[in-house]
Protein backbone atom coordinates (compact mmCIF):
# COMPACT_ATOMS: atom_id res chain seq x y z
CA UNK A 1 0.00 0.00 0.00
CA UNK A 2 1.34 3.43 -0.92
CA UNK A 3 1.97 6.15 1.66
CA UNK A 4 -0.79 8.16 -0.02
CA UNK A 5 -3.30 5.34 0.52
CA UNK A 6 -2.10 4.84 4.10
CA UNK A 7 -2.51 8.56 4.74
CA UNK A 8 -6.03 8.55 3.31
CA UNK A 9 -6.96 5.64 5.57
CA UNK A 10 -5.57 7.47 8.60
CA UNK A 11 -7.40 10.64 7.59
CA UNK A 12 -10.68 8.71 7.33
CA UNK A 13 -10.07 7.43 10.88
CA UNK A 14 -9.52 11.07 11.97
CA UNK A 15 -5.92 10.29 12.92
CA UNK A 16 -4.72 13.57 11.44
CA UNK A 17 -1.22 13.68 12.95
CA UNK A 18 -0.40 10.21 11.64
CA UNK A 19 -1.98 11.08 8.29
CA UNK A 20 0.23 14.17 8.05
CA UNK A 21 3.35 12.05 8.50
CA UNK A 22 2.22 9.58 5.83
CA UNK A 23 1.30 12.39 3.41
CA UNK A 24 4.76 13.94 3.96
CA UNK A 25 6.35 10.64 2.93
CA UNK A 26 4.04 10.49 -0.10
CA UNK A 27 5.13 14.03 -1.06
CA UNK A 28 8.81 13.07 -0.76
CA UNK A 29 8.19 10.08 -3.03
CA UNK A 30 6.01 12.15 -5.39
CA UNK A 31 3.00 9.88 -4.80
CA UNK A 32 0.02 11.98 -5.89
CA UNK A 33 2.07 15.01 -4.89
CA UNK A 34 -0.56 17.69 -5.43
CA UNK A 35 -3.30 15.72 -3.69
CA UNK A 36 -0.88 14.88 -0.88
CA UNK A 37 -0.05 18.56 -0.39
CA UNK A 38 -3.74 19.47 -0.36
CA UNK A 39 -4.72 16.62 1.95
CA UNK A 40 -1.93 17.48 4.37
CA UNK A 41 -3.26 21.04 4.45
CA UNK A 42 -6.76 19.73 5.20
CA UNK A 43 -5.34 17.72 8.12
CA UNK A 44 -3.79 20.90 9.51
CA UNK A 45 -7.14 22.68 9.06
CA UNK A 46 -8.81 19.88 11.04
CA UNK A 47 -6.20 20.50 13.76
CA UNK A 48 -6.89 24.27 13.63
CA UNK A 49 -3.35 24.98 12.46
CA UNK A 50 -4.29 27.39 9.69
CA UNK A 51 -0.82 28.89 9.25
CA UNK A 52 0.70 25.50 8.40
CA UNK A 53 -2.22 24.75 6.08
CA UNK A 54 -1.72 28.00 4.15
CA UNK A 55 1.83 27.17 3.00
CA UNK A 56 0.76 23.70 1.88
CA UNK A 57 -2.28 25.03 0.02
CA UNK A 58 -0.10 27.56 -1.79
CA UNK A 59 2.29 24.75 -2.75
CA UNK A 60 -0.62 22.69 -4.07
CA UNK A 61 -1.87 25.69 -6.07
CA UNK A 62 1.57 26.05 -7.68
CA UNK A 63 1.11 22.47 -8.91
CA UNK A 64 -2.55 22.81 -9.95
CA UNK A 65 -5.15 25.57 -9.74
CA UNK A 66 -8.24 24.00 -8.21
CA UNK A 67 -11.23 25.85 -6.76
CA UNK A 68 -11.15 23.67 -3.60
CA UNK A 69 -7.57 24.70 -2.92
CA UNK A 70 -8.45 28.38 -3.18
CA UNK A 71 -11.62 27.88 -1.10
CA UNK A 72 -9.66 26.28 1.74
CA UNK A 73 -7.05 29.02 1.51
CA UNK A 74 -9.85 31.56 1.90
CA UNK A 75 -11.20 29.58 4.83
CA UNK A 76 -7.80 29.61 6.57
CA UNK A 77 -7.49 33.37 6.18
CA UNK A 78 -11.06 33.82 7.42
CA UNK A 79 -10.24 31.77 10.52
CA UNK A 80 -7.14 33.93 11.04
CA UNK A 81 -9.40 37.02 10.84
CA UNK A 82 -7.80 38.31 7.64
CA UNK A 83 -11.02 39.11 5.80
CA UNK A 84 -9.38 40.84 2.85
CA UNK A 85 -7.14 37.90 1.96
CA UNK A 86 -10.01 35.51 2.60
CA UNK A 87 -12.18 37.45 0.18
CA UNK A 88 -9.48 37.35 -2.50
CA UNK A 89 -9.15 33.57 -2.27
CA UNK A 90 -12.88 32.90 -2.01
CA UNK A 91 -13.41 35.06 -5.09
CA UNK A 92 -10.71 33.15 -6.96
CA UNK A 93 -12.34 29.86 -5.97
CA UNK A 94 -15.70 31.11 -7.15
CA UNK A 95 -14.22 32.33 -10.43
CA UNK A 96 -12.93 28.79 -11.04
CA UNK A 97 -16.25 27.19 -10.01
CA UNK A 98 -19.15 29.63 -9.90
CA UNK A 99 -21.55 26.80 -9.07
CA UNK A 100 -20.05 26.46 -5.58
CA UNK A 101 -22.81 27.80 -3.32
CA UNK A 102 -20.61 27.48 -0.20
CA UNK A 103 -18.13 29.82 -1.80
CA UNK A 104 -20.84 32.33 -2.64
CA UNK A 105 -22.08 32.19 0.98
CA UNK A 106 -18.56 32.74 2.32
CA UNK A 107 -18.08 35.76 0.07
CA UNK A 108 -21.41 37.23 1.20
CA UNK A 109 -20.52 36.73 4.88
CA UNK A 110 -17.15 38.42 4.50
CA UNK A 111 -18.63 41.35 2.60
CA UNK A 112 -21.23 41.78 5.35
CA UNK A 113 -18.49 41.67 7.99
CA UNK A 114 -16.36 44.21 6.14
CA UNK A 115 -19.39 46.49 5.67
CA UNK A 116 -20.14 46.40 9.42
CA UNK A 117 -16.52 47.25 10.27
CA UNK A 118 -16.67 50.52 8.33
Amino acid sequence: MSFFDQANNLYNKKEYEKAINAYKKAIELKENKTASLYNTAVCFIKLNNYTRAISLLKAAIREKEDSRYFFNLGYCYAMLKDAKKALIYFNTAWALNNEDSDCEKAIDLIIQTLSKDK
